[in-house]
C-alpha cells in the first residue's frame, strides 16, 4: 500500500495528494478514483476542477490535510461521495444531499427531461405535483425551469424535506409548495393536477441484498423500497390518479428493471400509455395520459 499522507513526514501538494489517493483508492476498488479524488480536493480547497489543475503546486495545510484524510477513510467504508461532499449536481443544479434523502440518479434526469419537453408543447400555466421528493430534485429542477407552473411536493420524511426547503431556497424558487403527507392517506391538497410526477420506492425488498453497499448501508431504506414487492406505491397510483389528475392529465413515473409488464397492467385500462428506455436501453420512464 502507499505511504499515508502525514502532515509531519513531508510536504504534500495537492497533486501529490491526488496521486496517493487515486493509488489507494484503486487498490480498495472504489469507483472513479481519481475523479472522487479530486472532487474531494475541490470541496476542500473551495476550487473548480480547473482552480484545481491551475494550483495543482499548492502545499496542503495540516487542517486541509486532516479533512481530507476524514473524507477518505468515509469513502473506503463506502459511503457515498455525494453524501461525504454534502452535494451533488442534477440537470446541470447543485443540490445539497444527506443521509435523509436518495441521491438523485442521471436515470431520473430523463424523468424530468420527459416533463419539461412535455410543459413545451403547453400554451397555458399548469399545476404539477411530485410524489416523494426527497431532495426536491425532481419538482424543483421543473419549478426552475418551468417558472409558470405551480409545483406542489410531497414527502412523509420531515427531515427529506428540511434537505428539499435548504434546496428550495439556494435555488431561489418561489413556485414550489413543499408538504408532508403519506401518499397511502387522503391526499388534502388543492386538487387536480394538470401533471403527476414521481420516482417512487421500487426495489422489492427480496432484492435489497442484492445492492451495492453504497446503497444499501447508507441511503434511505425508505426511498429505496416498499418493503415489500416493488409494486406497492404503483398500485396506490393506479387508485388515487383518477381522483387526483385532471381529465386531460398525464403522469410520468420512473419504474425499475423487469418492472415494465406488471405496472403497464396497472394502468392501460384508463390510460394510454407509453414507456421510454434509459440510455442502458432499459425501460424507465412510464408515461400515461388520461383518456
Amino acid at each position: 500500500m502507499p505511504e499515508t499522507p502525514k502532515e509531519d513526514t513531508k510536504i504534500w501538494t495537492a497533486l501529490s495528494v491526488r496521486r496517493w489517493g487515486e493509488g489507494y483508492f484503486a487498490e480498495k476498488q472504489i469507483d472513479s478514483p481519481r475523479l472522487t479524488m479530486e472532487l474531494m480536493l475541490c470541496n476542500i480547497l473551495r476550487y473548480s476542477r480547473i482552480d484545481l489543475y491551475l494550483h495543482y503546486d499548492k502545499p496542503l495545510t495540516a487542517s486541509e490535510l486532516s479533512a481530507l484524510k476524514a473524507m477518505i477513510a468515509r469513502r473506503v467504508k463506502r459511503e457515498p461521495l455525494q453524501y461525504i461532499l454534502g452535494n451533488t449536481e442534477f440537470y446541470g443544479l447543485e443540490f445539497k444531499v444527506d443521509s435523509s434523502v436518495l441521491i438523485p440518479r442521471p436515470e431520473t434526469e430523463l424523468l424530468v427531461e420527459s416533463v419539461i419537453e412535455y410543459i413545451g408543447t403547453l400554451a397555458q400555466s399548469i399545476s404539477i405535483l411530485d410524489i416523494g421528493t426527497g431532495s426536491g430534485c425532481i419538482a424543483l429542477t421543473i419549478a426552475k425551469k418551468c417558472s409558470d407552473s405551480r409545483v406542489v411536493a410531497l414527502d412523509i420524511s420531515e427531515s427529506a424535506l428540511e434537505v428539499a426547503t435548504k434546496n428550495r431556497d439556494a435555488l431561489s424558487v418561489e413556485n414550489c409548495e413543499l408538504v408532508k403527507r403519506d401518499i397511502f392517506l387522503p391526499i388534502s391538497v388543492k386538487m387536480p393536477f394538470d401533471i403527476i410526477v414521481s420516482n417512487p420506492p421500487y426495489v422489492s425488498s427480496e432484492n435489497m441484498s442484492e445492492l451495492e453497499p453504497e446503497l444499501a448501508l447508507y441511503e434511505p431504506h425508505i426511498a429505496l423500497t416498499d418493503g415489500a414487492d416493488g409494486l406497492k406505491f404503483y398500485r396506490r397510483f393506479a387508485d388515487i390518479f383518477q381522483t387526483i389528475l385532471a381529465p386531460n392529465g398525464i403522469f410520468f413515473v420512473e419504474i425499475g428493471y423487469g418492472q415494465v409488464s406488471d405496472i403497464l397492467s396497472l394502468f392501460s385500462d384508463n390510460y394510454d400509455c407509453s414507456v421510454k428506455n434509459d440510455l442502458a436501453g432499459i425501460p424507465r420512464i412510464l408515461i400515461g395520459k388520461r383518456r
